[in-house]
């Protein structure tokens, strides 16, 4: 779908067209979250808002400005897009006011995505969209997992407010299981750490959480953002200890100067599998980096160096530990972390990279300008720097 197809006249006439939307913010959500059905199906989410809002302008549905949530059956990497409608209803709905383009692709429909056929569950139905208010944020939202295949989920919380409708990737995953034995279903796995730039002579170690049977093994890839992205593995059949995981990124030669993607993939001893990714880029600068001991200095000094200590700052959590709940999420507890936040994107954008325009989720509302408009009918787009 070409740019100019999204940017539609009727776009201009809605009073809400560049105004600010709304992610879910994410913050303190565990990385790993266990439902083990044998004790309850349900899950509590918690979730906060950055700001509330609320007051509507007289061309928007009388729906607009609200979150739904959902469940995806899979990760996607950052430069995959998610349908930025859900159903043909809610476009029906959105043109009668002016705010939806005058053409739409099956693909930026999640209910005729073929890319996502079968791969996504409501938390919440398309009628209970919640207003974005602190009391709907502090109630938070229940997934009744009853007649959700079990397997492991990625979160997504989706801002209705056409004709700009955003993503927000909940960092970590949801593992729904019917019997608590590891072995009893396949692996699962999250990676923590958030947007990392370090030096060409310098390595990153990405950590995460895991849960899969003893004899695991994890291999991790980095990729270019191209169109077939060339998955090159950096580290292969690493055995997995406990919860957590960490294993270490040297950047050959021909990645300086380069943003890369990240890929974890963990397999156990029965074949299953499963795939994620870091939501955000390794970014490897062009130039040697100082030794910590020398200072920062320049545009971006000390690159991989602690401003505490000037020891190596590999990223992630020396806690990146897995919380196991029948029924509600533990974020205050010990053993959950953290992680970055996808919020597939946070706002316009999250989903591509270092082009975004605002944060992932967890602190202020994207800014739409009229020149961002086009990034939503851009369904591949490099996100080297």
């Amino acid at each position: 779908m070409g740019a100019g197809l999204l940017l539609a006249a009727p776009l201009a006439h809605a009073g809400n067209g560049t105004k600010p939307r709304i992610p879910v913010d994410w913050s303190g959500a565990p990385c790993m979250t266990i439902v083990d059905r044998s004790v309850t199906p349900e899950l509590h989410i918690e979730y906060q808002i950055p700001q509330e809002d609320i007051d509507l302008t007289k061309d928007e549905v009388v729906d607009s400005r609200t979150h739904q949530f959902f469940a995806l059956c899979r990760s996607h990497d950052p430069q995959s897009f998610l349908p930025r409608w859900i159903t043909q209803d809610d476009i029906d709905r959105a043109t009668l006011v002016d705010a939806a383009p005058p053409s739409i692709e099956p693909e930026d429909v999640f209910e005729t995505s073929r890319e996502w056929a079968g791969c996504w569950e409501r938390i919440n139905a398309d009628d209970d969209r919640r207003p974005i208010t602190e009391a709907a944020a502090a109630a938070g939202v229940n997934w009744d997992t009853t007649a959700a295949p079990a397997g492991t989920y990625v979160l997504e919380g989706y801002t209705w407010e056409p004709a700009l409708n955003i993503w927000s990737r909940r960092p970590g995953v949801v593992k729904v299981v019917d019997q608590p034995e590891l072995s009893a279903s396949g692996p699962a796995l999250a990676v923590t750490n958030e947007e990392e730039v370090i030096n060409k002579n310098e390595s990153v170690v990405l950590e995460g959480c895991v849960s899969a049977m003893e004899g695991s093994t994890i291999t991790g890839y980095w990729g270019m953002a191209d169109d077939e992205v060339d998955w090159q593995p950096f580290i292969e059949d690493d055995p997995v200890s406990g919860e957590t995981f960490a294993v270490e990124l040297s950047p050959p030669e021909e990645l300086s100067g380069e943003s890369v993607m990240v890929r974890i993939d963990v397999e156990d001893p029965m074949g299953r599998s499963y795939t994620n990714y870091m939501y955000e880029l390794v970014i490897i600068l062009g130039s040697d980096g100082p030794g910590c001991s020398e200072g920062g200095g320049g545009f971006i000094g000390g690159a991989g160096c602690s401003d505490d200590t000037g020891s190596d700052d590999t990223g992630g959590s020396d806690d990146a530990a897995s919380g196991t709940t029948g029924a509600t999420e533990d974020t205050g507890s010990a053993t959950t972390t953290p992680a970055a936040d996808d919020g597939s994107d946070g706002g316009l954008g999250r989903e591509g990279c270092s082009c975004r325009a605002s944060g992932s989720g967890r602190g202020a509302p994207v800014a739409l300008g009229l020149g961002l408009l086009g990034l939503l009918g851009w369904r591949r787009r490099s996100i080297r720097p």
